[in-house]
Order: structure tokens, then sequence, then C-alpha cells
């Protein structure tokens, strides 16, 4: 059995690999024509254009994974039926659940490189591709890892820890500086959030300096008509998909004590958990299909067939979890909703079979 599990895991292993080679080059084509408008603009240069995408492609792989293992699955297990190798392994005692671990054990194995390039080279890669297009499309903009983000506006440097959405900063310090390059004044807030051309500042310790003074005054509340635009601010912020699973997990610890909404990052959270495990459930229902309706029909059929179920899952996945960020239901629900349902269909094509 080991030696059928180790062939069974190279043919599907090896289809995965060869389908997410194809995903992931439509996908890099594809961000290649939406960016190349902007190559010129400040100093994104061609060759920046190209490392910004490149750096992309890492969580590009994790997002699509799921797609390339049904796809992967479908050719390779495909080939195994077209050969009339699964007839050999049934004649020889495999049960269709049996030749299901094999496959499962496969994705297993797939999963743990894919975990671990979601989880840790994936959110990197995407800080500094952001970091790269951001900082040459606009020179006001400087990041400085774990310091944050600084944007320079008039006489005004502001420096946000926490860029927190298009129009919410956290942990935010303004200094203003006279004519001379003196400073002025220094503000420093837990949280500021744009509201009607006003940056609403809470939470407030205002440091004036007068010669050789200062003097220091504390407000629960400030606004301000004048810090940085909205649309400056929203090409740094790096959405809660892109991030790694402890960094959500930080910023919805941030989020909570200060009384503001986590649900997108909840949703994001689990998503780093749902992922994988529809990945699973993917490979899982490519087994039926293959032994069913598939088994004798060209590879092109089946990587059609494939097409079709995986954008009907990624269909119902984001239809499920916009429902459930509009009625407020249970993230945990709705994230996982999708996944459930095919596995159920799965399990029911397994045992008809």
């Amino acid at each position: 059995m080991k030696i059928i599990d180790r062939y069974v895991a190279s043919v599907v292993i090896a289809g995965t690999l060869t389908a997410l080679l194809v995903v992931i080059g439509l996908d890099t084509f594809f961000s290649l024509i939406g960016q190349i408008d902007d190559v010129g603009e400040g100093g994104y240069t061609l060759l920046k254009m190209l490392a910004t995408v490149a750096l992309t492609i890492p969580h590009s792989m994790y997002e699509l994974f799921p797609v390339a293992a049904l796809l992967g699955s479908l050719t390779g297990m495909g080939l195994l039926a077209t050969n009339s190798e699964l007839i050999a392994m049934r004649a020889s005692g495999m049960s269709i659940w049996r030749i299901v671990y094999s496959v499962m054990k496969a994705g297993i194995i797939m999963l743990c490189v894919v975990v671990i390039l979601g989880e840790f080279v994936a959110p990197v890669a995407e800080r500094y591709a952001q970091e790269i297009r951001t900082s040459a499309k606009d020179t006001q903009v400087t990041f400085m890892g774990g310091r944050g983000v600084w944007v320079r506006t008039d006489n005004l440097f502001i420096n946000a820890k926490k860029v927190i959405s298009g129009n919410s900063l956290g942990d935010v310090t303004v200094y203003e500086f006279d004519d001379d390059k003196r400073l002025m004044r220094a503000t420093r807030a837990v949280h500021a959030r744009y509201r009607k051309g006003q940056w609403v500042m809470r939470n407030v310790s205002q440091t004036d300096f007068e010669g050789d003074t200062a003097r220091v005054t504390q407000a629960e509340r400030l606004a301000r008509d004048s810090l940085l635009t909205p649309e400056l601010l929203g090409i740094v912020v790096l959405e809660p998909e892109n991030m790694s699973a402890r960094d959500i997990n930080q910023f919805m610890g941030y989020l909570e004590d200060n009384g503001l909404n986590t649900q997108q990052y909840q949703y994001a959270l689990l998503s780093r958990f749902v992922t994988p495990l529809s990945a699973l459930v993917m490979l899982f229902i490519s087994v039926p299909f293959v032994f069913g309706g598939l088994r004798s029909v060209s590879a092109g059929q089946r990587v059609f067939v494939g097409i079709l179920v995986g954008f009907g899952f990624y269909i119902v996945s984001q239809i499920a979890g916009q429902m459930g960020r509009v009625y407020e239901l249970n993230p945990l629900l709705a994230t996982l909703t999708p996944s459930l349902i095919f596995l159920l269909i799965g399990i029911r094509a397994v045992r008809r079979l």
C-alpha cells in the first residue's frame, strides 16, 4: 500500500504543480497588464513594476492553490483512469475510500508547504511590494519597518504606527514645523479617523514648544482640517487578506482595545484557516469525478469541468462572505459554509460510487 500511496501522491503533486504554474502564469500576466499603465508615474520604472508583480506571486500561489489542487488532481487521477491504473488498484482490493486517503495524504504534504508560504513568505513579500510601489509613485510616503508609515505634507510630518483602513489610523503622531524648520508642536493620538473633510483624533496628547519651554495639554477629542487625504492613505493600506494570522490577531487586539469594529479582520483571520481546508475539499471532490463520468473523457474536458467547479466554489465563497458581512452573521458559519457544502456533495458522490 505504501508504494501505491507514493505513486498516487507523486501523480497528484505533479499535476497540482503543473496546474499551479499555469494559473499563476495567467494571474501574473493579468497583473502585468493591470500595472503597465502606471510605469513612468513618479519613479515607478519598468524594473520596479516587475519586482512588485514578482513579490505578489507568493500570495497568489496561496490563494489559488485550492483551484490548482482541483485541476491537478483531476488531470493526474484522470491520467491514471485513462491508463486503467485505477481499475487495477480496485481489482487489487483497494476501496475508493482508500484511494481517497492516498490523495488526501498528498494534499496534506502540499498544504504544509503552502501554509508556510502563506504565513511567513507571502505577507513579507506583499509588504515589500507595497513599499516599492508606494514609495516610487509618491515621494511623500516613507516606510520605516516596525515604526510604521511616515508621510510629509507641507510643514507636517505624520507618523502612523498602524494603518487600519483608507480613513483610519492608529497610534498617530503629528510633528508641525515652522518655515525655519523648527519644531512648533507634537500631537499624539491613539486613534484618528477621517470624517466629513476632517481628521478626528481621540485620546490626544499635545505638546507646544515655545522657546525653551514646552506646554503639554490633554484632550479626549481633537479635529484637524488637514493632515493627509484618504486617497493617499489608501495606497499604503495593507489589506487584511494579505497579512499573516499573527499580524491579524495583533491588529484585532488593538481594535478591540479601542472599541473599533473587527469584523473585516475576523473574516480575514478565519480565511487563513479555511483556505487550506478548501484545498483539501477540492482534492476530495476530484476523486468521484474521476471514477464517475470523467473516467473516459479527455484531459481537456477534465480541466474544463475542474474550472467550472472551482469557479462555482469561488462564487459561493464570495457570496457567503458578503452575506455574512451585510447581515452580520457568525463569521465562522459564513466562512465555513461553502467548504462544508462541497464536502457533503463529495461524500455523497463517493458513497454513490
